[in-house]
C-alpha cells in the first residue's frame, strides 16, 4: 500500500509539473495575440505550482537574486496608488490586475524553470510567437491594413503611410518587441558551435530586421544599431560588417524608413518637439511629487494639469515617452530606483563576463586546434572532420546508443544463458559427486586452459561493456556541454534585450505596453532562473 501511494504521488507531481510548464508556454506564446488569455494561463500555472508545493516536499521555494528590489517596488507602487491625487477604484483595480500579472509571471517562471531542457522549451515558445508576429507584419506590409485598427501610427510626412504593427497596438511597440527578439537571436549565435546553426540565426536576424524597417521606428533602429556595435566590439567583430552591409541595402531600398531615421536627429521635427514638451511637463510632476509619485498608472489622468506645451491636442497623452521619467513620475524616485535596481541588476548579471568565460575558452581552444591543423596531413584532417561529424550528429549518436544498448542487452542474455547452464551443470555434478571419476592428466590441462579462456572472455566482455558505457557518457557530456552553451547564449541574449529596452526607453516608455512588460518580466525571471539552474 505504501509503494502504491508513493507511485500515485509521483504521478501527481509529474502531472502538476507538466501543467505548470504548459501554463508558462501558453502565456509566452499567447502573449502576442491574446494578452487576456495569457493572463488566465498565469493563474492556472500558479494554482498548479501551489498544489505541487503541497505534495512535493522536495520542491522548495527558492530565493532569486532580485526579490528585494521587486518587493520594494511593488509596495511603493501600492502606496503611490493609495496616495494618488487621482483616487479612484479603477486606478486601484488596474494596479492589482496588471501588477499582479507581472509579479505572478515572475514567480511562475522564476520558481519553476530549473533545468536546461525547460529553458529550451520556453525559448521554442518565444521563437514560435516571434515567427507568427513577423508573418502577420509582412502580411500587413504587402496586403495593407486598416489604419483605424492601430492606436498610435507612425505617419511619414510624404506618403501618409503607416508603419506595420502586427499583433501589437502600434508600430513603436512592435519595433521594441523586434529589438528584443533580435537581441535574443544575437545571444544564441554567440554560443552556437556549427556554421549551419549560425547561418540559420543570421537569416532569422535579417528577417526580423527587415520587419523592423517596415515599422518606420527610427528610435528602435538606432537602439539595435548600438546593440550590434556593442556585440561586435566585445563578441564578434564580423557582425559589424554584416550589419553595415544589411543596413545599407535596407535603407537604400526603403527611403521612407531612411527619412524616419534621419528625422530622429532633426531639431525641428514635430515628434521630437512634442517629446521635449512632454518631458518638461513630466519633470514638473516629479518635482511636485518626488517621494510617492502621482500614482502607478495615473499619468494620463494627471498630465492635463501639467500640459504647458501641448495645449489643444485632442489625443490623450498616455505616457511620458521616456521610461525613466515615467517611472519616477508615477511611483516616485524611491520606487523608480527600486525598479531600476532590479532592471539594471538583471541586465548587468546577464551580461557578466563570467557568463562568457566558457565561450572564450572554447574560442581560444578552437583557435589552437585550427593552428595545429595547418600542418596536418590530409588523412589527419579527414579523421578530425569524421570525428567532429560523428560527435555533432544526433542521428549517429542515436545509432551508437542503440548499438551499445543492443550489445549490452545481448551480453546480459548470454550471461543469463550461461548462468542457467552453469546451474544445471552444477546440479548434475552434485548428483554424480558420490561416484568416483577418473580424469586423465591431459584432460585436466584442457579444462584448465578452457577455464582460463572463459575467464579471459568474461574480462573482455566486461571491458567492452565499460568502453560502450564510456562512449555513452561521452555523448551525454557533449549534450550537457551543448545545452549549457545554449543556455549561456540565452542569458547573453536576455542581457542584450534588457539593454535594448533601456535604450528605447530614452525616447519612448518601452514598458508602457502590457505585452512588452509581461515579456520583460518573463525574460527577467528566466535570467534569474539560469543563475540557479540545478540540471
Amino acid at each position: 500500500m505504501n509503494r502504491i501511494s508513493v507511485f500515485v504521488r509521483r504521478q501527481r507531481i509529474k502531472k502538476l509539473e507538466n501543467w505548470v510548464m504548459r501554463a508558462i508556454i501558453a502565456e509566452t506564446f499567447l502573449l502576442v495575440i491574446f494578452p487576456q488569455i495569457a493572463a488566465a494561463a498565469v493563474i492556472v500555472g500558479i494554482i498548479a505550482w501551489f498544489l505541487r508545493l503541497q505534495i512535493d516536499k522536495k520542491f522548495k521555494i527558492r530565493t532569486l537574486p532580485f526579490d528585494m528590489p521587486i518587493t520594494i517596488f511593488v509596495i511603493l507602487g501600492a502606496i503611490s496608488v493609495l496616495m494618488s491625487p487621482e483616487r479612484s477604484f479603477d486606478l486601484f483595480y488596474n494596479y492589482c490586475g496588471v501588477m499582479g500579472v507581472f509579479i505572478l509571471t515572475y514567480l511562475l517562471v522564476g520558481q519553476n524553470i530549473r533545468t536546461n531542457e525547460q529553458v529550451k522549451i520556453l525559448m521554442k515558445a518565444v521563437a514560435a510567437a516571434a515567427i507568427m508576429v513577423v508573418v502577420v507584419g509582412f502580411f500587413q506590409y504587402f496586403f495593407g491594413f486598416d489604419t483605424s485598427e492601430v492606436k498610435l501610427t507612425v505617419i511619414d510626412p510624404f506618403g501618409g503611410y503607416a508603419g506595420i504593427f502586427s499583433t501589437f497596438e502600434n508600430p513603436s511597440v512592435l519595433a521594441v518587441y523586434l529589438d528584443i527578439i533580435i537581441c535574443l537571436a544575437l545571444g544564441m549565435s554567440a554560443n552556437l558551435g556549427t556554421a549551419k546553426q549560425k547561418l540559420i540565426i543570421l537569416a532569422a536576424i535579417v528577417i526580423f530586421a527587415l520587419c523592423l524597417t517596415f515599422t518606420y521606428s527610427g528610435g528602435a533602429f538606432l537602439s539595435i544599431a548600438v546593440i550590434f556595435l556593442i556585440y561586435g566590439v566585445f563578441y564578434d567583430w564580423r557582425i559589424l560588417i554584416f550589419f553595415a552591409a544589411g543596413t545599407s541595402i535596407l535603407l537604400y531600398n526603403n527611403s521612407i524608413f531612411l527619412e524616419r531615421v534621419l528625422s530622429f536627429f532633426a531639431a525641428d521635427d514635430l515628434s521630437n518637439g512634442l517629446r521635449i514638451g512632454i518631458w518638461v511637463s513630466t519633470i514638473s510632476m516629479i518635482a511636485d511629487h518626488p517621494f510617492i509619485g502621482i500614482g502607478w498608472g495615473a499619468y494620463q489622468f494627471i498630465y492635463p494639469q501639467y500640459d504647458y506645451y501641448c495645449l489643444g491636442m485632442k489625443e490623450t497623452i498616455h505616457h511620458a515617452h521616456n521610461l525613466y521619467l515615467q517611472m519616477a513620475a508615477e511611483v516616485g524616485i524611491a520606487g523608480a530606483l527600486a525598479f531600476f535596481w532590479y532592471f539594471f541588476g538583471t541586465m548587468f548579471s546577464a551580461l557578466n563576463l563570467d557568463s562568457n568565460e566558457g565561450y572564450n575558452k572554447i574560442k581560444n581552444a578552437a583557435g589552437e586546434i585550427a593552428q595545429r591543423a595547418k600542418g596536418a596531413t590530409f588523412k589527419q584532417k579527414f579523421n578530425e572532420e569524421l570525428v567532429k561529424t560523428f560527435a555533432e550528429s544526433k542521428f549517429l549518436q542515436s545509432l551508437a546508443q542503440i548499438k551499445s544498448m543492443f550489445i549490452l542487452r545481448m551480453s546480459e542474455l548470454t550471461h543469463q544463458i550461461f548462468d542457467k547452464a552453469e546451474k544445471s551443470q552444477n546440479k548434475i555434478e552434485s548428483e554424480k559427486k558420490s561416484e568416483p571419476e577418473l580424469v586423465h592428466h591431459d584432460e585436466m590441462k584442457f579444462d584448465a586452459k578452457t577455464k582460463k579462456s572463459d575467464d579471459k572472455k568474461s574480462d573482455d566482455d566486461k571491458m567492452d561493456i565499460q568502453k560502450f558505457s564510456e562512449v555513452i557518457s561521452l555523448f551525454e557530456n557533449k549534450t550537457d556541454t551543448a545545452d549549457k552553451k545554449f543556455v549561456e547564449g540565452i542569458r547573453l541574449g536576455i542581457g542584450l534585450a534588457f539593454l535594448s529596452i533601456a535604450l528605447n526607453g530614452l525616447s519612448v516608455d518601452s514598458l508602457f505596453n502590457i505585452q512588452i512588460s509581461i515579456f520583460m518580466w518573463i525574460l527577467g525571471a528566466l535570467a534569474a532562473s539560469i543563475e540557479e539552474l540545478d540540471g
